[in-house]
């Protein structure tokens, strides 16, 4: 089975983007926040009655990823986007407490936890063992400074991934989290397991985290499938918050009656 995997979902959007665009793979998405599960669901019900559509591929999972399978703690801070695995630095540096732009400062307060919960991690690695998938066309990966670890619990199917995107600060000391995922490290390990950075891109303006996109030098299949673009992404967001735009309306339209013919094969 050909599948695609969504780590960090947080509310859904990049996984149910995949789903909606890809009706024939199957596409899981991990999320281990408890007060998350709702969210992704309702967004979900969402998608299906705005285009009309049975997002029968998606599945939500319900646990973290990592590179073993124990027992720890999950952070849930201020802000859903930036829980982890990992626990928040009490002292940041100054780049976010002290920085002139409040987007960026904002961040030092949304990091602060308010609750501490233990899980269990899980292991890629068991899971394509346990649901028989042999091939993974796309990795979308954000689990706050754990990106790494996600990716070395897949073991040997590391070589089945196709391409992927995954997160890190560009220095260790901007990082928000201990024991965070580095770029250096990130680079060092892709160059053993075969994998070429095809670009580095900045993921907000003047955010010193950057959206690493890989691809694997090593694997030869033509499999096809589609990713959301910025564009597609940021229309799913609209649609989620109910602010469409009146233009809107046609690109919602072609979608839904191509998803139709699709689903309905």
């Amino acid at each position: 089975m050909i599948a695609i995997f969504d780590i960090g979902a947080n509310n859904g959007l990049n996984g149910l983007a995949f789903a909606i665009l890809n009706p024939n793979t199957k596409v899981f998405s991990f999320e281990p926040n408890p007060l998350l599960r709702k969210t992704i669901l309702k967004n979900k019900k969402i998608f299906e009655k705005k285009l009309r559509i049975n997002l029968k591929n998606f599945f939500f999972i319900e646990k973290a990823v990592s590179n073993k399978k124990e027992k720890t703690f999950f952070y849930i801070t201020e802000n859903d986007a930036t829980s982890s695995l990992l626990k928040p630095k009490k002292k940041l540096n100054k780049f976010w407490t002290q920085n002139k732009d409040t987007s960026i400062k904002n961040i030092s307060n949304w990091i602060r936890v308010k609750k501490k919960i233990r899980i269990e991690t899980i292991k890629l690695k068991d899971f394509c063992n346990d649901n028989k998938i042999s091939k993974i066309a796309y990795m979308h990966c954000d689990t706050q400074g754990n990106d790494l670890k996600v990716f070395e619990g897949l073991g040997n199917y590391r070589m089945v991934v196709k391409k992927g995107v995954l997160e890190s600060a560009i220095k260790p000391e901007l990082s928000l989290y201990n024991k965070s995922t580095t770029l250096k490290k990130i680079k060092k390990s892709f160059i053993k397991w075969g994998y070429k950075i095809e670009s580095v891109h900045e993921f907000h303006k003047n955010n010193p985290e950057r959206n690493i996109y890989f691809s694997n030098k090593n694997f030869r299949e033509n499999i096809k499938f589609n990713s959301p673009t910025q564009k597609n992404l940021r229309l799913s967001n609209r649609i989620l918050k109910g602010k469409t735009k009146f233009k809107d309306n046609f690109f919602i339209y072609i979608l839904r009656k191509n998803l139709i013919l699709n689903y309905s094969l």
